[in-house]
């Protein structure tokens, strides 16, 4: 009896141990999941065509093509209006750690720091901080929260609380198990744990260009749509392609070169 009391002691400690650590999924834990989040939203290097679309409350739409020049943790934006040419450039350094902003029309530069980088961008429900590609594992602890029956489908929760203070209280992250963890969805809560917006993920088929001969399609996140409950918006980002065989000279990515 003795033998038995402690085998179930021992065991009843081992899976505490276990779902302290967050495992959730198919045997992956929290943090290998936000690691895989991570690397699924991650920009490629190259060039990319995106478009951002912000549609107001009351239904009126505006919409600002985007080139994105990305390579390794360097990130550059340029956004242009359809009737007022290029209105802003954005750059993301150090893995979005570093976040640079350039108005064009009232040629201002700002570095974006601590709460501006909660800022939005173009009056969308995207803040700078939410394009940066930064790293989910270098930003936040992570944690298993259950599932949630979504669309006919059991999606983990994943609870993502921030290392420093700013904006943001939380993100809870939606993935799918049966999909190897395919984030669907992210929420985004203030600092009093109020849901703020909600950043949905639509999956298809994206151009990427490999080389001068070749070019496939991959299956991509293609499209962003960021609900802001406040605001009422809703804002979309999609991408087109993917040029991997643009030459992008490191100047590109100097804050010094930003306004030229």
């Amino acid at each position: 009896m003795k033998l038995l009391l402690k085998t179930a002691f021992l065991f009843s400690l081992a899976s505490s141990l276990i779902l302290a650590q967050g495992k959730t999924g198919i045997g992956s834990s929290a943090f290998e999941i936000m690691d895989g989040v991570f690397q699924t939203l991650l920009y490629s290097d190259g060039y990319q065509k995106l478009q951002l679309t912000i549609t107001t409350r009351e239904g009126k739409s505006i919409a600002y093509k985007v080139s994105l020049y990305q390579k390794k943790n360097a990130s550059f934006f340029v956004f242009d209006s359809l009737t007022s040419g290029n209105v802003m450039k954005l750059l993301y350094n150090n893995q979005g750690q570093d976040i640079y902003a350039y108005i064009t029309q009232e040629r201002r530069f700002y570095h974006k720091k601590y709460l501006d980088r909660f800022e939005n961008i173009l009056h969308s429900g995207f803040a700078y901080v939410d394009i940066a590609n930064a790293s989910f594992i270098d930003n936040y602890q992570q944690k298993a929260r259950g599932t949630e029956n979504i669309q006919n489908t059991d999606l983990q929760i994943i609870e993502n609380l921030p290392l420093d203070k700013g904006l943001y209280g939380k993100l809870n992250v939606f993935v799918d198990p049966k999909k190897e963890n395919r984030v669907m969805r992210i929420d985004y809560y203030d600092s009093a744990k109020v849901l703020m917006k909600t950043l949905s993920f639509t999956y298809g088929k994206l151009s990427v260009r490999e080389s001068k001969t070749q070019t496939k399609e991959v299956e991509y996140p293609i499209r962003w749509d960021m609900a802001d409950l406040s605001r009422g918006t809703v804002s979309t980002l999609e991408f087109f392609s993917i040029d991997k065989t643009a030459r992008l000279d490191d100047s590109l990515f100097k804050k010094e070169n930003i306004e030229k």
